[in-house]
């Protein structure tokens, strides 16, 4: 009877001890997916998260790279144009080793028609930026190949993760074999993000608002003519793309590297045509975009939005050149009217209102702004006079007309929700309020007094006390993308 329960006694604690662990492993799981490493692209955006959440054997083409990929592929158009199910691992700062570790990742999973690789990391050594290092090597899950990858990057004598602040020490190393004790700080910087996950899927292009913009660049030339001779790329590098062959070779997948159009000094000119040379002995083809730079129609002037960096106009010509390529050259599907391909279907509609975003932001013209809130879908506007908002002699009330409320806002103005190009809530002759909570943004229009309050996430929307105020919610991307006021004493001058 006494051994049975001190047997019984052992169970118990057995059993309270296997909980315990357990409960302290989901929390300490759950931590760490809150805390973890998010940034895959310099933007809070990753590919990664995403990436992991795909069903296998999706992916068509797969992208791998620095900033140089994803600046120069948007894979929305790619699937707008041929119903190719593109995806981009590439990763800010990503050298050829982390390329390597990435596709090795991704074949688990995946197996692409065609793995096409920007050839950028043969340019350069090392991370200069140890945020680059971070979001090449966290995001990796651990397992063999993680601390493989670890080990390989962080080698003293190829020097691959030498940053600014120089070589990473040995304590430092084991920091990111374990990744705790890099990660656990992040809670200074934690966002809604960290809890909810992002509120878009990301599979490798964002266009920021810069990507808009335009910076002349230089090609480094001799008169007109770019370097022909050949620099040998750094041995490390030159080993890590021939992994990167072998590996495609083995898993059966055919390998595309390409260059994408950057200001390019002449040493890294001919470097390029070291890889030239090396892919065609491996018969490889090799999309060489400076080469290629007038037969696509880059444009030096109007085509980059900083040094190195391709702009929206810029990826357009470069998805279109590399998009005809795959096409013509692999047996890429159109995937455009099959099941299980809704990702990149929302992606195309996210980048499309991105940029439509974006231009709306950018733009300062009134009659823009009030056309685009009459024939934009999937949009809630907000529209409010306020004071002295009305010029009898201006035109403005015609450009009213198309969304319904032209007498209205002649006769004493008010608030209006437009939707669809019509009117579904309003306020003119009286008081009231309108309030919507949606996707973390508190928004509140009331009109009180003869003038029209807005108020997003507790911070007034009105840009200007004589005139009108618009603020722009979008339902796909659930935030609030433009707030715009137009000034009625300054002839409706834009007030942003």
């Amino acid at each position: 009877m006494e051994n049975r329960e001190r047997k019984k006694d052992i169970l118990k604690k057995c059993a309270a001890t296997a909980v315990f662990w357990l409960l302290l492993w989901m929390i300490l799981g759950r931590v760490y997916q809150v805390l973890s490493w998010k940034d895959g692209s310099g933007e809070y955006l990753t590919p990664v998260e995403t990436f992991y959440g795909l069903e296998e054997n999706v992916v068509e083409v797969l992208f791998l790279g620095s900033s140089h990929s994803y600046c120069s592929v948007i894979p929305a158009k790619l699937w707008e144009d041929y119903g190719i199910a593109g995806y981009s691992l590439a990763i800010s700062g990503q050298d050829l080793a982390a390329s390597y570790y990435w596709l090795k990742e991704a074949l688990k999973t995946q197996k692409p028609k065609v793995v096409c690789l920007e050839m950028y990391g043969a340019m350069f050594h090392g991370y200069g930026v140890v945020g680059n290092l971070y979001r090449n090597t966290l995001p990796y899950p651990i397992s063999v190949d993680y601390l493989q990858m670890v080990r390989a990057l962080i080698d003293e004598e190829s020097g691959s993760i030498q940053t600014e602040e120089g070589f990473v020490s040995n304590e430092d190393r084991g920091s990111f074999m374990a990744k705790w004790s890099i990660i656990h700080t992040r809670y200074k910087e934690l966002q809604r993000q960290d809890f909810t996950g992002p509120d878009t899927s990301y599979i490798g292009f964002n266009i920021q608002a810069d990507s808009l913009m335009s910076q002349p660049v230089n090609w480094a030339s001799d008169g007109q003519k770019l370097y022909e001779g050949n620099e040998t790329m750094p041995m490390e590098e030159e080993e890590w793309l021939r992994k990167i062959i072998e590996l495609t070779k083995e898993k059966g997948v055919n390998l595309c590297l390409y260059l994408a159009p950057t200001s390019v000094s002449a040493k890294n000119q001919m470097r390029a045509n070291y890889v030239e040379e090396l892919a065609r002995g491996e018969g490889i083809p090799f999309l060489n975009f400076i080469d290629l730079r007038n037969e696509i129609g880059i444009d030096t002037q109007q085509d980059f939005w900083d040094w190195g960096h391709l702009n929206y106009s810029g990826a357009e010509k470069v998805t279109a050149a590399l998009g005809k390529f795959i096409s013509q050259n692999y047996a890429v599907k159109d995937h455009r009217s099959d099941a299980g391909y809704e990702l990149w279907k929302k992606d195309a509609e996210t980048r499309e209102h991105e940029l439509n975003n974006i231009k709306l932001q950018q733009s300062g013209d009134i009659q823009y702004i009030l056309d685009y809130a009459v024939y934009a879908s999937d949009y809630t506007i907000l529209l409010a006079t306020n004071g002295n908002y009305f010029v009898e002699t201006d035109y403005l009330a015609e450009l009213m007309k198309p969304l319904g409320i032209s007498e209205e806002f002649a006769n004493g103005g008010g608030a209006w929700i437009i939707e669809d190009g019509q009117v579904t809530w309003k306020a003119v002759s009286d008081t009231g309020e309108w309030y919507l909570n949606k996707g973390g943004a508190d928004i509140v229009l009331s009109r009180q007094g003869g003038s029209g309050c807005i108020y997003v996430n507790q911070l007034s929307g009105v840009r200007t006390l004589d005139g009108i105020n618009i603020v722009f919610y979008d339902k796909i991307l659930n935030s609030v993308v433009c707030t715009v006021g137009f000034s009625a004493p300054e002839g409706y001058a834009c007030v942003k």
